[in-house]
């Protein structure tokens, strides 16, 4: 069903102070009133589109409050919807690793796998190169972990039920070789990310290899009992099959788990001393919101934005991100899941916004919890659009404008698919 409207609103309030984007612009495109898809956006006005019963597309133009205009885009998906999923997606390359990819290859990934994909909203940040696509907060994709530890990032779970929670996860990681356990700080994060003395865990999804300035000692664990990726909620057992000595870069086997020291670990303070090929190896891993195990799908972001429905921006930021930039956002209440992207660094079509003022947009309406995720030239909505020219077709489309023209790959994506 298709339904377009064209209504004049009042412009909403904000205040005028401060934001989160993590990258700097880089070649913006020629100075444009319109978006690469022909959408402009002056004056204060509401354009809604009904993509499906239950999936409800707005584009908002507002007024900032700095001059200049916002361009919003705002997609809402009623959560009592079974035959409506939303899921996440990774990125990965022909190899099954971590990359930046697309978000319409993404989506037409999952519609080779016969999903009918309605709409795809970008998700976390990643990793600085030379770890592009390896995404910096938890992630988990089908129930199953693809990366996870390090800082406290906030991230947006659902559970198997269906219901959301938005919050800083609870993860616990632990390796247990006979009678001594250790404690695991990172899953496929790159070696140097985390300040912890404690174990880093890789499988071959990270990369080919674990690379370091100085040499690291690392094991190798095959004839797993269970394949990888890990569930939120596990113990895989293996055995010992390698002991390495340090060395700059320690290879990642296929269908294996390498257990990594951090590379400042002295010799006389190695877990790997008393070890032997053929020991045993359990590797319990726990991830929790509120407490419960049961996630099947988690992306990450930086900072929660709402809490109980009020404005409640959460973390010490950068004066960078406190900038007016392009944004992404996520949020839910009892009814719906709400994504948002905001255009910006395109003084004709968008300025951007702080973090203060899409708090508040996202409270208008009608957040009770909301999280900010990766911006700038990242951000991105596409959604599958009725075509105005061929009635009864529709095409997967990017609708908002992302400053860097072309559209960035990303590490992942949240996609929402029409269930059969």
């Amino acid at each position: 069903m298709f339904i377009a409207g064209f209504v004049i609103a009042g412009a909403l309030a904000f205040p005028n102070p401060a934001g989160r984007a993590q990258d700097k612009p880089k070649n913006l495109p020629p100075e444009s009133a319109s978006s690469r898809n022909g959408t402009s956006c002056s004056g204060n006005t509401k354009e809604e589109t009904q993509i499906t019963d239950g999936l409800l597309w707005t584009h908002y133009c507002r007024e900032a409050p700095v001059g200049g205009p916002w361009s919003i885009h705002v997609l809402q998906l009623a959560r009592h919807r079974r035959d409506l999923q939303v899921h996440s997606t990774m990125g990965t390359d022909a190899a099954g690793q971590f990359a930046r990819v697309p978000l319409t290859e993404l989506a037409g990934r999952e519609t080779l796998k016969g999903a009918d994909v309605l709409a795809i909203v970008n998700g976390d940040f990643d990793m600085e190169q030379p770890y592009f696509g390896v995404p910096i907060g938890l992630a988990i994709s089908g129930g199953k972990i693809q990366s996870a530890g390090g800082d406290s990032r906030p991230a947006m779970g659902i559970f198997v039920s269906g219901r959301p929670s938005i919050g800083v996860p609870d993860i616990h990681m632990q390796a247990q070789v006979g009678k001594d356990r250790w404690p695991i700080a990172t899953f496929n994060k790159p070696l140097g990310y985390a300040k912890s003395h404690d174990l880093r865990m890789y499988s071959r999804a990270f990369r080919t290899s674990v690379k370091a300035a100085q040499p690291f000692a690392a094991i190798v664990i095959t004839k797993l009992d269970r394949p990888l990726p890990p569930d939120a909620q596990t113990k895989i057992m293996g055995v010992i099959s390698e002991i390495r000595e340090p060395a700059t870069e320690q290879i990642i086997p296929e269908n294996a788990i390498l257990l990594a020291e951090p590379s400042d670990t002295k010799d006389s303070q190695s877990k790997f001393r008393n070890l032997k090929v053929g020991m045993r190896v359990t590797v319990r891993m726990l991830v929790r919101m509120e407490q419960h195990p049961d996630i099947s799908d988690a992306i990450a972001g930086l900072p929660i934005l709402v809490t109980a429905g009020h404005a409640a921006i959460q973390r010490e930021l950068s004066d960078y991100i406190k900038q007016r930039h392009p944004r992404t956002a996520v949020c839910y209440n009892e009814q719906n899941y709400i994504f948002v992207v905001v255009d910006g660094r395109q003084q004709k079509l968008s300025v951007g916004m702080t973090l203060e003022e899409l708090a508040d947009f996202m409270v208008s309406l009608g957040c009770t919890e909301a999280m900010n995720t990766d911006g700038g030239g990242s951000t991105e909505m596409a959604i599958t659009v009725p075509q105005k020219n061929s009635p009864g077709t529709s095409k997967l489309e990017i609708v908002n404008s992302p400053s860097d023209g072309p559209e960035r790959g990303r590490p992942n994506a949240w996609i929402i698919v029409r269930r059969h």
